[in-house]
């Protein structure tokens, strides 16, 4: 299951593929993948990775565990296709904004088409997430686009990144955006291309006037400045951090605990803890029992679950009531 991305400008990171042959030195996926490899030769070994030598590539049938434990890069940064991962944003019921493969580069040069072409129809059958892709070569963008293979769709977005002057993609009828990280000298003189949104980082070495000149050309493209520490001590202001119209997601409202919750009432059992109920009357009536219904550890969740589902702003104790009634009818399974 993918988890919760530290990183600002997405949600959740997804890596049905990880590795890159370019030696960047800045490449943290590198550094985190090559920590966690373990001793590749030993892994190479097993019977669920399927190793193509002519074309030094690698693929994981099902997640590796030695002794027990898992072994999160059995491959380390070597080329890797994961087919077991390709279900995970199915998974995820909620809409998010996905960063794809950023623990690797899906269009390397030495990526094949059909990888590509896996992840496609993956990220197709969970339409509901945005698919943000982020590659140093957009070069393989203009091919795949020239043989009929790259998806126009609304919730794919193929971004560029420059750690130099070159070329990004742009193309009519895709949506586009242009990553650059770590900022150079580059930067301050680089033509601006018709994309719709563009991300700001440092790394190293980072001169305000690099992010003063893009600010200034940059037209009416939203910017989102990703904010590191030395990001954030070189701007010397409130970071900028806007997103495209389509990738934009309100903050989502908490919904308050049983225990803020006027109708809770709580007894203490010793070292248990508190025992919970609700009083609310439609549970009292429902219940016939002043005494009210017991609280269950998973109420809290599944009344999230409900309270979004519904499309409307639900009072707690609404959500409540219904997650009660999901909750007696799965343990009357």
């Amino acid at each position: 299951m993918m988890k919760k991305s530290n990183i600002e400008w997405c949600d959740f990171t997804w890596d049905p593929v990880t590795g890159c042959r370019n030696d960047c030195s800045f490449c943290e996926s590198r550094k985190r993948l090559s920590h966690f490899k373990g001793d590749i030769r030993f892994h190479l070994s097993d019977e669920r990775i399927h190793i193509d030598e002519e074309r030094s590539l690698y693929v994981i049938t099902t997640p590796l565990a030695k002794n027990g434990s898992s072994v999160p890069a059995p491959t380390g940064f070597y080329p890797t296709l994961h087919p077991y991962r390709l279900q995970q944003v199915i998974q995820k019921i909620k809409p998010a904004n996905i960063w794809v493969c950023h623990s690797g580069d899906l269009f390397g040069e030495w990526i094949p088409t059909e990888w590509i072409l896996q992840v496609f129809e993956a990220a197709k059958q969970a339409p509901w997430h945005n698919y943000m892709f982020l590659t140093m070569n957009p070069n393989r963008y203009e091919e795949l686009l020239e043989t009929g293979v790259l998806m126009p769709t609304d919730n794919f977005w193929y971004g560029t990144r420059l750690t130099e002057r070159g070329n990004v993609f742009t193309a009519d009828g895709y949506h586009t955006f242009l990553c650059i990280e770590p900022m150079r000298l580059f930067a301050e003189r680089m033509e601006i291309p018709n994309v719709e949104w563009i991300l700001l980082g440092g790394y190293g070495k980072l001169k305000r006037s690099w992010i003063e000149s893009v600010m200034e050309r940059k037209g009416n493209i939203p910017v989102f400045m990703i904010g590191s520490k030395l990001f954030k001590d070189v701007w010397r202001a409130p970071l900028i951090q806007e997103y495209p119209p389509l990738l934009y997601r309100p903050a989502e409202k908490t919904l308050p605990h049983c225990s803020e919750c006027k109708y809770c009432y709580s007894v203490r059992q010793g070292k248990r803890g508190l025992w919970r109920a609700c009083r609310h009357y439609k549970i009292v009536r429902q219940d016939k029992d002043s005494g009210g219904r017991h609280i269950p550890t998973l109420c809290r969740s599944f009344a999230a679950v409900v309270s979004k589902a519904t499309g409307n702003e639900l009072e707690v104790h609404e959500a409540c009531i219904s997650a009660f009634t999901l909750i007696r009818k799965l343990t009357a399974i």
